[in-house]
């Protein structure tokens, strides 16, 4: 349980899994457009699909703030823009579950891919690089 708490509850996994998956449907998105990417690939058993480690990483995110190794206060505000970013994605895509629609992309301006897809890969290259302070007693030792 100790090791589980240190690592951050595994925010990163949870983190980049979603990331990862959230560059997918945008990429996807920019190449076959909004029609096919719903009709074919961000159905609403995906869209759900995505939402779990998506809520996960969002509530542990928060919780494992302290075991989090900050070097510089911009890494500090960075971290806690991903998770602002994740929380407020949460309520979008758990909406599904009750919608049992994916309409909601329709409300993003065709343009929103290209912007969220830079925003995505900075996030997920910090997350990449993330540091928590039991990683930091381990080489002091």
């Amino acid at each position: 349980m100790k090791t589980f708490q240190t690592k951050g509850y595994f925010f990163r996994q949870a983190a980049i899994i979603t990331l990862i998956s959230g560059m997918y449907l945008h990429v996807t998105s920019l190449f076959i457009g909004r029609d096919l990417l719903r009709q074919y690939i961000l159905t609403p058993g995906f869209d759900m699909a995505l939402a779990i480690p998506m809520t996960y990483a969002g509530i542990v995110g928060w919780i494992s703030w302290k075991q989090v190794s900050f070097e510089h206060g911009w890494q500090k505000f960075l971290y806690g823009f991903i998770l602002v970013y994740f929380t407020i994605s949460i309520p979008i895509h758990v909406q599904t579950l009750l919608t049992q629609s994916t309409a909601y992309i329709n409300a993003f301006p065709d343009w929103y891919s290209y912007f969220v897809l830079a925003l995505m890969s900075a996030m997920l290259v910090f997350i990449l690089n993330l540091s928590y302070k039991a990683d930091q007693a381990k080489i002091i030792k």
